[in-house]
């Protein structure tokens, strides 16, 4: 498409050009000329857009990666309507995705794959602690820049914790995900939490050092049996160069029970740290004590076998630890586990288990809404209440839930209560100063759902409180309605986003605005790769975190004393030596023989630096022209 016929999209983003294809949309790189910056565009196919599931599980990417903010997520700016069908505008990454990589170069090795899984470990942990399960981590949806960050893209079909049942989407017993890549709990279409993202991460993690997925088949239904049914080959097996720890670390993460998993991304990201830095590492603790306990457990008495437990916990992850090393010194495990087996390792089991013990979800169907929810909340659960109405059912009734009855469940997990609701209408109460966990409790039992609006940092009202609500208080609504709320962030701490190479203007008036608010000072600086007007950098660095409110410089070029080489192929000799003296460039010609008939005879053939190469006033441009072949 010519540059003067280009689309443009809600009046805002410019499509240039096309730049990947799903199985359900069609991805741009675009130009938001608003904030004049590159962004990519995806457009749900036409043929999608009047089916109301792909249109809810497009609306639920823009929504779910929209309210999440960190440097290792594609971040979502806008979504909407376009012509017949819908769009998503998001971060553009220039890079390739990991699928790509892996296609290339086969295998990577266990450093690299540290760097990449840590990063996607830090992006899966932000996400979790906001309530959103991606349920499709797979080498397609991770994505590495050139400049080498990973980042974290399609929350397509991800799900809030304990947002309610949606038909065709999240529905119990209903398989999402991509075959090769999801756990054994999607595969059998059952509840599925955190610890999900973590077996599709080790899944990955064995790829990349392999080559190859643990399971494969003719078809998705069999790999699915095989996800379910069967253990993975060993990954030394395949690639036994694998150091023991790192092999522990990926193993632990496809363990087929949820219970014997990590149980989040950061106790994942924690052990690879602590595999690139040469300290031992939890999973394979915990490996061989087991392989231990299994071959001594008839001489094992039960004070040595509590002793035992106690010493399988492990002290968290220093980030002030050793300086990385690719020297690893097995021989000293056994060692190094006996030095840590003492109090600290007592007081992490204990605190552990006093958070994280199972719990079993009771049966709360036929429970009126009030009682299901009190009922949840005397156990340490935090229920959902979803109204939807269904004929048979009586007000306020509770009808379905998830996670079903009899599932084992930990402190603080979320149980989504679905039931009918009444025409009697609810009385709004007071929210505002209550905290977010007292705030649910306190509507939960009267069938309403708080719904956080955004995350606003001030100083003055402590972290997790709330601003303001509405409706407002006392006002009359139906049951299963949202409460909207603001809630504090406290004094709060933001990401400093890419604004590289944005007009100063537009990063000067993003950085300003909510929820940065940073104080911004603009400074010159020479560059000869940047643009005049445009971001160099930005102090602190992008992509580091600076209290909300705090001051940063913001370096804008000025340009520099460098030239562009002129384009001078095809141009006669005398105009390029006049193009290239009107640059300053200096020229050194050599000529090359060609045919009488040629038409390149007296004209560029070749220019040693290709054009619009930067270089310095004087630099030497080696033209190669040609000239007719004399006969002998």
């Amino acid at each position: 498409m010519s540059e003067n016929n280009r689309p443009v999209i809600n009046n805002r983003y410019e499509i240039e050009k096309r730049i990947g294809r799903g199985g359900m949309a069609e991805i741009f790189q675009a130009k938001d000329l608003l904030l004049d910056r590159p962004v990519a565009v995806k457009v749900l196919f036409a043929e999608f857009a009047t089916d109301p599931a792909f249109v809810e599980r497009f609306r639920r990417e823009a929504q779910a990666a929209g309210n999440l903010n960190h440097p290792n997520i594609v971040g979502v700016y806008d979504w909407g309507k376009v012509n017949n069908t819908y769009f998503i505008a998001m971060e553009y990454v220039n890079g390739r995705t990991l699928a790509d990589i892996l296609k290339q170069s086969g295998t990577l090795t266990p450093m690299q794959v540290c760097d990449v899984m840590i990063e996607v470990a830090s992006a899966l942990s932000s996400a979790h602690q906001s309530g959103v399960v991606h349920r499709d981590i797979k080498p397609g949806n991770i994505l590495v820049s050139t400049t080498g960050q990973v980042k974290v893209t399609d929350f397509g079909i991800a799900r809030a914790l304990g947002a309610g049942v949606e038909e065709g989407l999240t529905q119990t017993g209903a398989v999402m995900g991509t075959a090769t890549y999801f756990s054994p709990e999607q595969a059998q279409g059952v509840f599925a939490d955190q610890r999900t993202d973590i077996y599709s991460l080790g899944i990955v993690m064995y790829e990349m050092l392999s080559g190859v997925a643990p399971f494969t088949g003719e078809n998705a239904v069999a790999i699915a049996y095989k996800q379910v049914h069967e253990t993975a080959p060993a990954i030394k097996d395949r690639a036994p160069a694998v150091p023991d720890a790192l092999a522990a670390i990926v193993t632990k993460c496809m363990a087929k029970s949820l219970d014997d998993r990590y149980s989040s991304a950061d106790e994942v990201r924690n052990d690879l740290r602590r595999f690139v830095e040469g300290m031992p590492v939890s999973a394979l603790v915990d490996q061989i004590q087991e392989e231990v306990a299994t071959r001594e457990m008839p001489k094992i008495s039960p004070d040595k076998a509590e002793a035992r437990r106690e010493v399988s916990s492990y002290p968290p992850y220093d980030d002030r630890g050793q300086q990385r090393t690719a020297v690893f010194v097995f021989g000293a495990l056994f060692a190094a586990i006996v030095l840590l087996a003492g109090g600290l390792f007592l007081y992490q089991t204990l605190t552990r288990n006093s958070t994280n013990v199972s719990i079993t979800v009771p049966d709360v169907r036929e429970l009126t809404v009030k009682e299901a929810s009190e009922t949840l909340l005397a156990l340490g659960f935090v229920p959902i209440p979803y109204a939807a109405a269904k004929d048979g059912v009586g007000n306020d009734i509770v009808y379905s839930q998830d996670p079903p009855p009899s599932v084992l469940a930990r402190n603080g997990d979320q149980v989504t209560i679905t039931y009918n609701p009444a025409s009697t209408p609810v009385i709004v109460p007071l929210v505002r100063g209550l905290t977010v966990k007292e705030a649910t409790a306190l509507l939960a039992p009267l069938g309403l759902v708080l719904s956080i609006k955004e995350v606003v940092n001030d100083p003055k009202v402590p972290e997790n409180q709330i601003l303001s609500q509405e409706p407002k208080v006392d006002t009359q609504v139906r049951s299963g309605s949202a409460i909207t709320v603001i809630v504090s962030g406290g004094l709060g701490l933001a990401t400093i986003p890419n604004v590289q190479g944005q007009v100063a203007n537009a990063a000067q008036q993003l950085l300003q605005a909510s929820p940065y608010n940073f104080v911004v000072t603009l400074i010159n600086e020479a560059s000869a790769t940047i643009e005049t007007g445009r971001v160099i950098r930005t102090e602190p660095s992008i992509g580091a975190q600076a209290p909300a409110g705090a001051a940063i410089s913001v370096f804008v070029s000025t340009g520099g004393n460098k030239t562009a080489v002129p384009q001078i192929e095809g141009q006669t000799e005398t105009d390029a030596l006049a193009l290239l003296a009107a640059a300053g460039l200096m020229p050194d010609v050599k000529y090359q023989d060609v045919p009488a008939t040629d038409p390149n005879i007296g004209k560029v053939i070749s220019q040693g630096t290709d054009a619009g190469t930067l270089v310095d006033p004087g630099f030497v441009i080696r033209l190669t022209i040609g000239r007719a072949a004399t006969t002998p």
